[in-house]
């Protein structure tokens, strides 16, 4: 089912993330884990960046409006406020990018190790990882929706996932030896005196804290905003070049 997850119009997208949300609280309700059956609705959830409608008013997206109350009587008051801050930057990553990536880093020589994936979503950094490589690591995730991180717990009970912003979780230094995600992208700063004192847009953060997370040798393996290579100006590139090596960079077509 890997490669069939995305897919569908916004619709359906949000009648998926209904039916995990449903599938999560029956499992929980039961206390037991879920069957393969409900683990494939659980992976269909791509959260709810793009669907920033269901959040809107009828006013404002008329067309939401039945999908508006149900979700508003679906969520607790503390889930909807977490679930509306993730719009902008839950991004959903392709199955082929995500194989593509294990791919290079086989190349590169990595096998296992322990890994850890600081914007994890509902895991697929860990689903699509090769079995050889998953079997033979420890797994670290951070997330910082609580619900989507219970979500990742129920599709992966064997690895560590952290319900917090990346920024205000407290993880060993030098200690992973990869570092993979596709990070959030984002024109603010999160707060971090020690390793953000530079005030790096969210993007480029992830750089900075997970090379201070991942030992001399380890490798980061991101997919970010142009603007990390591109920008004009080049503190954090400056930032990088200190602490690792650029061993390989691909830019994606669109």
């Amino acid at each position: 089912t890997a490669d069939r997850i995305g897919e569908g119009g916004l619709k359906q997208k949000y009648r998926q993330n209904v039916a995990a949300i449903r599938t999560l609280r029956r499992v929980q309700a039961e206390s037991r884990p879920p069957t393969p059956e409900e683990k494939s609705v659980i992976a269909k959830y791509v959260g709810w960046g793009g669907l920033p409608q269901v959040f809107s008013t009828p006013d404002d997206a008329p067309q939401w409006r039945a999908e508006q109350e149900e979700l508003a009587a679906l969520l607790e008051p503390d889930e909807m406020s977490s679930a509306r801050a993730t719009v902008l930057n839950a991004h959903y990553t392709s199955s082929t990018v995500i194989r593509g990536m294990y791919a290079a880093l086989d190349r590169l020589g990595f096998k296992h190790g322990r890994i850890i994936e600081p914007a994890c979503g509902l895991g697929h950094f860990f689903g699509l990882m090769p079995e050889e490589t998953c079997a033979r690591s420890q797994l670290t995730g951070v997330e910082i929706d609580p619900l989507t991180a219970r979500l990742a717990r129920m599709l992966y009970p064997d690895a560590e996932i952290r319900a917090r912003a990346f920024e205000d979780t407290a993880l060993p230094t030098n200690s992973f030896d990869l570092a993979i995600s596709n990070v959030p992208f984002g024109d603010y700063a999160p707060h971090d005196p020690k390793l953000n004192a530079r005030k790096f847009h969210i993007h480029d953060y992830y750089f900075v804290a997970a090379l201070e997370r991942v030992r001399p040798g380890g490798l980061v393996a991101f997919i970010t905003s142009r603007g990390t290579m591109d920008k004009q100006y080049p503190h954090l590139r400056d930032a990088v070049a200190k602490s690792a090596n650029l061993v390989a960079a691909i830019r994606l077509p669109n």
